[in-house]
This record gives structure tokens, C-alpha cells and sequence, in this order.
């Protein structure tokens, strides 16, 4: 049976067998603010969460597998936060309450072990959270990996060219000089550009300075989020990658919560704070209010452009079969295979556009600089 979140009750007032009701009261107090789930990277959560689920399956009581744990990091901040809650663990405290008091993990990681414990199914939940971890990382690794090679190569033209106009094209400006005579228009376009190349890249540092600052300075303003997001959806083939990797995450985010028992209304409040993008996160407040209205998860979705009608088909199967967690759980492994496979096929596909843009600067700068000599040899011809 699913659990509600909005009936927690304090830990000292609770019976000590699992009880199904009064088990999430104050959800609004915790959602409220942040619980500092930035602070660690996700290799760690993955790390902590699958060693934790196996030595507590191995029956190793908690307190034990954590000692272990700690005895195994190299990090001191790592040490350092599982000796802590080693020593609140020591206290009375349960391991989920330890866990929201260290501020170190998300809403989302904290009611996830809260309805293991209430459930009995902590084990599990720590391997979803392990599993949900490992995914993030495979799919920001395939991303990078597929991107990786191209933007070395675009990094390497521009500074190829930097040094072109930089110290080339003078040279060849000084010789043109000493000859004297009417020059070719493609070599003045080229010297011309030489001579400002240095002020363009004095004022592409004042414009993007200032644009840095202002998105550091802004960056948890929800209108400029709104803006921002706005804008990098609309950039052709990038936008589309970057939204669908962002609909990925709030899927394994269903998928973790849903499996985990969790009541529809509180998961898509969990997942909107766990997806920090506007267009989804804003979706998922409006399909949240859809469902408090009495509409189908599938029609509120719907509503929104961002989610696709594939999408929305298959969760409307889940709907009418009840088996929503199994169907976010195929629909994460399948757009996690697609977002590689695109990833992958957008990085083939600049290598060679940025080569062949490369080999065309280079060769307009070569021909600029070699035209006056070609006419000059001809003319002594």
C-alpha cells in the first residue's frame, strides 16, 4: 500500500512497529528549504548507498557497516560526515533522521530511507538510490565522453587560428610592406581582421565576464532560470539533447519514488525539486495541481510541450494496468540508451564539421598571404 508523505509523526511518538498511517506529517516544512543536496558529489552517493545496501544484505547491523565504511575513505570530508552520523546513529537517532541533520542530502534521499525504515524495505531503497546514482553518472559520462573529442578539436582550431592572425598574418603584413603595391581584397580583408583581432578579444572578454557574473549572481532567481532554460532549449540539436536529458532524470526520479511506495502527488513535488530545470520543474508543479483536480497523470502531462507523446502514451498504459513503476522504470532505460546513442551520433557528427570549418579558415588565411607573392612571381615572369 503506498504511503503518504504528509503524515509524519515525530520520532519519539511513534510505535515501534511500522505503521502505514501518520508516517510523512510536515512535508511542507521540510520541502521549505534546502537540504544541501549538492554538497556531495554523486560517485560518493552511489559509493555509500550500494556498499551500505550490501553489507546491511550481507547482516551486517548498520552501525557496523558504517564503521567500515568510514575505515575506507580517503577523502577527510567523507570520513568526517560518516563518523558523524555514526555518532548521532550512537544517540538514538534513526538513520534517516541522521541523515537530514547532517544537511548534506536532498528531500529526496531523506523520505526515500524514511519509507524504507517505516517499510521494511531499507535495503532495497538503498540499492535504488545506488542504482539511481549510477545512472546519473553513466549518463552524464556518456554526454561528456560523446562531446569530449569535438570541443578539444574546436578548442585546438581557435587557438590555431589565434595564432594565426596573431603572429602569421603580421609577419606576412611587414614583408607586404617592404614590397609595395596595390595588395589582393582578400589580404586586406584578412590584415584588417589581424589588426582588430586583438581588441575583438578584449571585448568578447568584457561581454562574457560580466555574463558570468550576472548568472552566478542570478542563478537561483526563478524568472531567470525561466529565461535561461528557455533560451538553451531553443538551441538547435544541443536543445533538444540537454531537454531530453533533463526529462531522463525526472523519469529515474518517478521511477525511485514510485517503486519505493510513494503516493504520485508527493513524488512529482520531490522529483520537481530533485530536477532543477525550469521547464520540467515548473511542468511538475502544474501536473501536480492537474491531479489534485482529479485529472490522469497522462493528461496532465499532456498539457506540456517538453514531454513527448510517447511519453505520455506509456505512462497512460501504466495508468490503466497499475504499473507505473514498472513502466518509468522501461522508459528510463530506454531514453537512457537513446540519450547515449544521440550524444554519441551529435559527437561524430561535429568532428568533421569542425574540422572542414578549420581546414577552410586556414586555407583563406594561406591563400590572403600567398596571393601578392603568386602575382609578384608572375609579374617578374
Amino acid at each position: 500500500m503506498a504511503v503518504s508523505l504528509k503524515n509524519i509523526t515525530p520520532e519519539s511518538k511513534r510505535d515501534p512497529k511500522p505503521s502505514t498511517g501518520n508516517l510523512f506529517d510536515g512535508l511542507k516544512n521540510i520541502l521549505s528549504h534546502e537540504i544541501g543536496g549538492n554538497k556531495l558529489n554523486d560517485a560518493f552517493r552511489e559509493m555509500f548507498y550500494g556498499e551500505l545496501a550490501l553489507l546491511l544484505e550481507a547482516g551486517m547491523n548498520i552501525k557496523s557497516a558504517l564503521d567500515l565504511l568510514a575505515d575506507q575513505q580517503k577523502k577527510a570530508k567523507h570520513k568526517e560526515l560518516l563518523l558523524n552520523i555514526i555518532h548521532e546513529l550512537t544517540q538514538g537517532a534513526r538513520f534517516s533522521e541522521v541523515l537530514r541533520n547532517q544537511k548534506k542530502f536532498s528531500a529526496y534521499e531523506f523520505f526515500s530511507i524514511k519509507i524504507g525504515e517505516e517499510t521494511g524495505n531499507l535495503i532495497q531503497i538503498l540499492q535504488r538510490l545506488a542504482s539511481f546514482y549510477a545512472q546519473k553518472i553513466q549518463q552524464r559520462r556518456s554526454i561528456i565522453g560523446a562531446l569530449t573529442y569535438p570541443l578539444i578539436i574546436l578548442a585546438t582550431a581557435f587557438l590555431a587560428v589565434a595564432f594565426m592572425f596573431t603572429y602569421m598574418v603580421p609577419m606576412f603584413k611587414d614583408i607586404f610592406l617592404r614590397m609595395g603595391g596595390e595588395l589582393p581584397w582578400l589580404t586586406k580583408v584578412i590584415i584588417n581582421f589581424s589588426e582588430s583581432f586583438g581588441s575583438f578579444l578584449i571585448v568578447l572578454a568584457f561581454i562574457t565576464i560580466p555574463l558570468i557574473i550576472f548568472h552566478i549572481l542570478n542563478k537561483k532567481k526563478e524568472r531567470y532560470q525561466k529565461f535561461r532554460d528557455g533560451l538553451l532549449i531553443r538551441i538547435p540539436i544541443f536543445g533538444s539533447l540537454l531537454l531530453k536529458s533533463y526529462v531522463l532524470r525526472m523519469v529515474q526520479s518517478m521511477n525511485l519514488l514510485i517503486s519505493s511506495k510513494v503516493p504520485i502527488t508527493e513524488a512529482l513535488e520531490l522529483s520537481q525539486r530533485m530536477v532543477r530545470f525550469h521547464p520540467i520543474s515548473s511542468s511538475l508543479d502544474g501536473v501536480k495541481n492537474s491531479i489534485l483536480q482529479g485529472k490522469s497523470i497522462n493528461e496532465s502531462m499532456a498539457q506540456y510541450s517538453v514531454y513527448d507523446s510517447r511519453l505520455i502514451a506509456l505512462i497512460k498504459v501504466g495508468e490503466e494496468t497499475n504499473q507505473l513503476g514498472l513502466i518509468f522504470n522501461k522508459i528510463s532505460l530506454q531514453m537512457e540508451e537513446e540519450l547515449a546513442h544521440k550524444a554519441k551520433m551529435l559527437g561524430n557528427t561535429m568532428e568533421p564539421i569542425i574540422i572542414v570549418f578549420l581546414g577552410i579558415i586556414v586555407a583563406l588565411i594561406l591563400v590572403a598571404m600567398y596571393m601578392p607573392m603568386f602575382e609578384l612571381s608572375s609579374s617578374f615572369g
